[in-house]
């Protein structure tokens, strides 16, 4: 009776040392490097571009099994997201690769070094979950992301948790074009590893940073007309839908507005905010990726620089616009670096290219 229960005691035992030391697939580790290297995977952010490990530890010369490498991808310890979007091959060939590199004395420096007095979400965002290693020290692309959607917290959590479901929805709802929807690269973060509070007070960090609002606009040089000079206006939405816009043209001082044209267009009256008059239009939609076209003619001419306003919405993506979900027309603020307006990837900065 002993005899017979010792021995199903030691079958899972077995199962388990004989499942460690069976062999995986067979990767191609050319194919592994490419992947490694290439813009669909972001593993060498945390990894070090020759995996000797830096944010995340090293696995050049580790000599990992294939179960142990397949686990750390599928169901990983600590901080480190899973990758459910690799299929079997990805991950043998990603093994094939890192298993052939010579090993290291000691691991290579983070990518990213976390800045001196920085505030408690900047720590957790960089030193604390790694974030930083692929988004920049600065978040640039959640905080792209966040202005795309008009993403509320709730948004941030889905992104964050189920990634690689919610990122192909925000895809979606921003439409084509879009550089960061060439692949689904981060993975799906462990609600139990990374608490809901730590991931509060890193949005809401980032989101004091200032966001890149995705409405732009673009003014031509004024052109002679019979009764005037016209500057044409071009409005572009580049995030997820906005409805119930309205669009502000501040008259220039010494001018009048002679004409105007494209849809919604309501005259000209005085507006209390800006102690001037305005042009006004009213819009019910700006769709993903739409251009929408106006004109005003002036009765003087007027630099394109000197062509101010606004561009407001009620909702966009379906949610309230906040005090700050705004496009400005012209005259683009510049400010302290990581504010509102910053080139750093504030609101009204260029696009800071993807760093993934």
């Amino acid at each position: 009776m002993k005899k017979g229960f010792l021995a199903l005691l030691l079958i899972p035992m077995f199962a388990a040392v004989t499942a460690a030391q069976t062999p995986g697939p067979t990767g191609d580790p050319v194919a592994g490097k490419a992947l490694w290297d290439g813009v669909t995977t972001s593993c060498k952010n945390c990894h070090a571009p020759n995996a000797s490990g830096g944010f995340g530890p090293d696995l050049a010369g580790r000599k990992l099994t294939f179960a142990q490498f397949n686990h750390a991808v599928q169901k990983p310890w600590g901080i480190m997201p899973s990758f459910p979007q690799l299929n079997e091959k990805q991950v043998a060939d990603l093994y094939a690769y890192v298993s052939n590199l010579p090993g290291v004395p000691e691991p290579s420096a983070w990518r990213f070094p976390l800045p001196a007095n920085a505030p408690p979400g900047q720590v957790l965002a960089l030193s604390t979950i790694g974030c930083a290693m692929c988004h920049t020290p600065i978040l640039d692309t959640p905080r792209r992301g966040i202005a795309e959607a008009n993403g509320d917290f709730e948004w941030f959590k889905h992104m964050v948790y189920d990634h690689t479901k919610a990122m192909p929805e925000h895809c979606t709802a921003v439409g084509p074009g879009n550089p960061y929807c060439r692949a689904v690269r981060m993975g799906d973060y462990s609600r139990a590893r990374l608490p809901e509070d730590m991931l509060k007070q890193v949005y809401d960090w980032a989101v004091g940073l200032g966001l890149e609002i995705p409405v732009t606009t673009a003014i031509s040089k004024a052109e002679q007309a019979p009764n005037g000079f016209t500057n044409k206006l071009d409005v572009v939405n580049k995030g997820v839908e906005a409805s119930n816009v309205t669009i502000h043209v501040i008259v220039p001082a010494g001018a009048k507005v002679v004409t105007a044209t494209g849809d919604g267009y309501k005259g000209v009256r005085a507006d209390r905010k800006t102690k001037a008059n305005v042009a006004e239009w009213q819009v019910a939609k700006l769709m993903p990726n739409e251009k929408q076209s106006y004109s005003i003619t002036f009765s003087k001419e007027v630099d394109p620089e000197h062509v101010k306003g606004s561009i407001h919405w009620v909702t966009r993506g379906g949610r309230p616009a906040g005090p700050k979900d705004f496009a400005e027309i012209g005259g683009e603020e510049k400010k302290e670096e990581g504010g509102r307006g910053a080139p750093e990837g504030g609101r009204g900065g260029a696009p800071t290219p993807p760093t993934q």
